[in-house]
This record gives C-alpha cells, sequence and structure tokens, in this order.
C-alpha cells in the first residue's frame, strides 16, 4: 500500500507545482479565464437561460432588439411582453370568478365550472357554458353569452408589439340540437369603447377540444381587419395596439335555438372554453432579442457554448488518441507496419479536409455523433506523424536499450517507457486541437450541416447569413462570431504555456 500512496502523492506534488509554474505564464493564465468562464455559462446554462434555445419559438416577437437598447433609446420604439392573465387555464373555480364576468341575454344560458374536463394543455378544469331548454318549451330564437375579463390589458407603450396572440382551447358538444352555435373572440378598447373582432366562427356539429389560430399573423385574422377581406397585408396588431389603452377581452358565444325539428323537444347544448387568455409579444427582449422564430438568442449563445465545446473536447480527444495510437505503433514497431500506417497516413493528408467532410456528412446525416466522429477521424494525421518522430528519437536512448536487455516486451516498452515521454506533445496537441474542432463545426453549420435537433455557435452564424434581415441584427451573429475566436484562442493560448513549460528547450531559465 505504501508505493500506491507514494506514487499518487509524487503525482499531486507535481501537479501542484506545475501549476504554480503555469500561473506565472500570463498567456496560460489569460486562456485559463476565458475557458473558465465558459465552461461556467456552459455548465450553468439552465439557470441563467431558462428558454429552450431550439424549442422555444416566440417567447417574444420575432426579430425582437435586446432590452438594452431600448434603454438607450429611451423607450421609443420598442415594446415589451405582455399578458392579460399570468395563470395558464381555469383550474379552479375561483380563477373564473376572479378574473372574468358572466353575462346573459336568456335565463336558459348558464355558467358552469366543470373540474373533470379540460384541454389537453392544462388538464382538467374548463368554463362551461350551457345552453338548455326544458322538454314543451317553443323556441326562444338567439341567446348570447359574453365571458369579459374583469381588469383590462393596460398597454403603456407608444409603439404597438411586433404581434399578438389570443389563446383558446374550445369544444362544443349537443351542437345538433340547434341551428348552430357561432363563438366570437374581440378586444375591446376601455378609453373609446372599440371592439376588434379577432376570431369568429360558426359550429353546426359538436367538436372535440380543438386549439384554434388565433394570431396577427394569420391570415384569417388580417381577413377579418381589411375591407372586404382581400388585403392580406394590414397587421391587425398596429391597428389594434396603435397608441397606449386599457384593453378588455370578450368571448361571446351565440345560441340559434331555431331549429324546427327540435321545437318543444329537450335541448341541451354546452360550450367548453379553456386556456382563454391574450398575449402581447414585445419587440424587444432579454439579453440579445429573439432569431426570427422569436427564439431567445441569449439562451442560444449559451447553450451553443456547451455545443461548442463538447464537440471539440470530443473531437480532438479522438483525434489526439488515434494519433497517438498509430504514432507509437508506426514509430515503435517500425518495417511493414510503418510503411503501412504512414503511407495511409500521407493519403488522408492530401486529401481537403472540408470538401471530404461535407460529402461524408451529407451521405452519413447532420448528427451530433455523426460530426464528433469524423471530425475526430480527419484530424489525427499530423499529431501521428509528430509521435514517429519522437519515438523514432526515444527508441534509440540508452534506457530503452536497458529494457530490451532485462527481457522487457514491446508493450511493456511503449506503454511504461515510450508513452510517458510523448504525454508532453499529447497535452500540447489536444490543447492545440480543440480550435480546429470547433471551427470545423462551426463551418459545417454555417454551410447548413447541423444537428437540427441542438443550436451551436456556427449554426447560429448560418441563421443569421440565411434568413432575410438577419446580417442587419448585429446581436445576433456579432457574439457567437467573437465566442468561437475567443475560445479557440484560449485553446491556442493554453496549448503554448504548456509547451512553454513541458519544452526544456522553451522552457525559460530562472
Amino acid at each position: 500500500m505504501a508505493a500506491p500512496k507514494s506514487k499518487t502523492s509524487f503525482a499531486i506534488k507535481r501537479f501542484v507545482n506545475f501549476f504554480k509554474i503555469f500561473l506565472t505564464n500570463k498567456r496560460g493564465v489569460l486562456g485559463l479565464a476565458i475557458l473558465v468562464v465558459s465552461s461556467t455559462i456552459a455548465i450553468i446554462a439552465p439557470l441563467i437561460a431558462p428558454n429552450d434555445p431550439v424549442q422555444a419559438t416566440y417567447v417574444a416577437g420575432d426579430f425582437a432588439a435586446p432590452i438594452w437598447l431600448k434603454w438607450l433609446s429611451g423607450g421609443q420604439g420598442f415594446s415589451e411582453n405582455l399578458q392579460l392573465i399570468d395563470e395558464s387555464g381555469f383550474p379552479t373555480m375561483a380563477s373564473v370568478t376572479d378574473d372574468w364576468n358572466f353575462t346573459s341575454t336568456s335565463e336558459n344560458i348558464d355558467l358552469a365550472y366543470e373540474q373533470n374536463e379540460g384541454s389537453p394543455l392544462s388538464g382538467p378544469g374548463s368554463v362551461e357554458i350551457l345552453f338548455r331548454r326544458p322538454t314543451g318549451k317553443p323556441l326562444i330564437g338567439t341567446a348570447e353569452a359574453h365571458l369579459t375579463s374583469k381588469e383590462p390589458l393596460t398597454f403603456p407603450y407608444e409603439s404597438p408589439p411586433k404581434l399578438f396572440i389570443c389563446n383558446m382551447t374550445i369544444r362544443a358538444s349537443g351542437v345538433e340540437n340547434l341551428r348552430a352555435v357561432q363563438v366570437m373572440i374581440s378586444i375591446r378598447r376601455v378609453e373609446n369603447d372599440t371592439a376588434y373582432v379577432v376570431w369568429n366562427k360558426k359550429f353546426s356539429s359538436s367538436a372535440n377540444w380543438t386549439l384554434p389560430t388565433i394570431s396577427s399573423y394569420s391570415t384569417q385574422m388580417r381577413a377579418l381587419f381589411s375591407p372586404g377581406g382581400f388585403n392580406l397585408t394590414v397587421d391587425p396588431a398596429k391597428v389594434v395596439f396603435s397608441q397606449p389603452d386599457q384593453y378588455v377581452l370578450d368571448l361571446r358565444v351565440s345560441f340559434d335555438d331555431s331549429k324546427l325539428d327540435m321545437d318543444e323537444k329537450r335541448v341541451v347544448t354546452a360550450v367548453f372554453i379553456d386556456d382563454f387568455n391574450i398575449k402581447a409579444y414585445g419587440t424587444a427582449y432579454g439579453i440579445l432579442g429573439t432569431d426570427h422564430w422569436g427564439r431567445d438568442i441569449w439562451s442560444q449563445m449559451v447553450y451553443g457554448a456547451r455545443i461548442s465545446l463538447f464537440v471539440g473536447l470530443f473531437a480532438a480527444f479522438i483525434g489526439v488518441v488515434i494519433g497517438l495510437v498509430v504514432g507509437l505503433a508506426a514509430g515503435y514497431v517500425g518495417r511493414i507496419a510503418d510503411e503501412i500506417l504512414m503511407r495511409t497516413t500521407d493519403i488522408l493528408l492530401v486529401l481537403p479536409t472540408l470538401p471530404l467532410l461535407l460529402v461524408l456528412i451529407a451521405v452519413l446525416g447532420p448528427s451530433l455523433t455523426n460530426i464528433i466522429i469524423l471530425i475526430g477521424f480527419l484530424g489525427w494525421m499530423g499529431f501521428a506523424r509528430v509521435v514517429r518522430s519522437q519515438v523514432l528519437s526515444l527508441k534509440e536512448r540508452p534506457f530503452i536499450e536497458a529494457a530490451k536487455s532485462v527481457g522487457a516486451g514491446k508493450f511493456h516498452i511503449i506503454t511504461r517507457h515510450v508513452l510517458p515521454n510523448v504525454m508532453s506533445l499529447v497535452y500540447v496537441s489536444l490543447a492545440l486541437s480543440v480550435p480546429t474542432a470547433i471551427i470545423s463545426e462551426a463551418a459545417l453549420s454555417f454551410l447548413g450541416l447541423f444537428d437540427p435537433t441542438v443550436i451551436s455557435w456556427g449554426r447560429m452564424l448560418h441563421d443569421a447569413q440565411t434568413i432575410e434581415g438577419g446580417l442587419d441584427k448585429w446581436w445576433w451573429w456579432l457574439p457567437p462570431g467573437v465566442s468561437i475566436a475567443l475560445v479557440s484562442v484560449s485553446f491556442i493560448l493554453l496549448g503554448y504555456a504548456i509547451d512553454e513549460i513541458l519544452n526544456p528547450k522553451l522552457r525559460k531559465r530562472r
């Protein structure tokens, strides 16, 4: 037990001494500082960037500017996200009575709360607007019910939002008992009492839970805001939120009880409403704004650090391991093994790496695993030649001859005597190979060969370059470009610092 303990103690002491020397190297300290910051950001990404960088679309309006641009401009020309009700759905009856007013034009219409019935989005709990006509009662014509927000949505900005969305899930049952059921959603200004219809649908049959598209980007809403429904270029967000005001959300349900074959028969028709809300998506959001899908660019930056570092480290590790094995085998075994390995290395060295990567990724598929493996398998040749040249020098040294004379085998000599003497090359090459791998991944992503399930700095550059107007949003493409450069420089500085410390020819005399 004493020997392993002494070896561990010696290794720890040697590492401490190395780290003390490393801290005297300014370039190494700078590179380490940049790497620590970028790695910390990547590790704590869920804490500082809660939005999913790929799936969370429209956290604000598309092409929203960073929030600090609004502060610099004094708030002129920008708006922020606003939502009528924070709570999604109707989890309790109190969430209905506290936030909504209910009125009707007929005693045949009631408001009820259905605790077991709810939309697939928010689960059980919904509002039930119920129309009932007992047996023997005559037709009553058309009756209406209104569900209106008690507290208005205050919009304080001079500039309109990028878009607004009315959320609602709806289910209708027993509609066949009536001629039709019409549901209409409108937004009413409090100041001048102007109402804007944003959705209108007539039900002639029952329907399961559906999520209608009630967006100011939709052609259906644009048609409602244009004369005759032909001018689809009109922007409902600019019409409704043209100035600071307070806005009330209103849901109207009309029951057309004029179906002759149901005269004096019992009629029960219900309309279930859930997730009723309105949200205005602003033109300013977060630290770095949003992209063309309204995704948080700051989240993309933070999670992109994870992907870029992950690809860089693992691809570099694969390349260095392959190069180390090939170099050791070619240099020490020699003869036919050396010829085969080195000629193979020469063939791969003359192949253009990026075009070959493009072809292989296009054939195998742009998954993250394929990208890492291919970058690693195409990045070992130069290091293999360096290791081979070092091994050719080492195997002629007296300590190798001494090991042979006492009967040590090739594997023992390579692992116990040769490998420890080339490990300094491994450390340096690993540090210098990571920037190459990061830039290779960024180049592939920039050219469109990226894993669609993840975001990286290279993919951010691709999106900013390919989307119309993306290059005008400098906060979209500048941060990932600078990040790629900084992380690459950090590894290069680390590699130079390690080489200066471990290479006796470069070590400074003290």
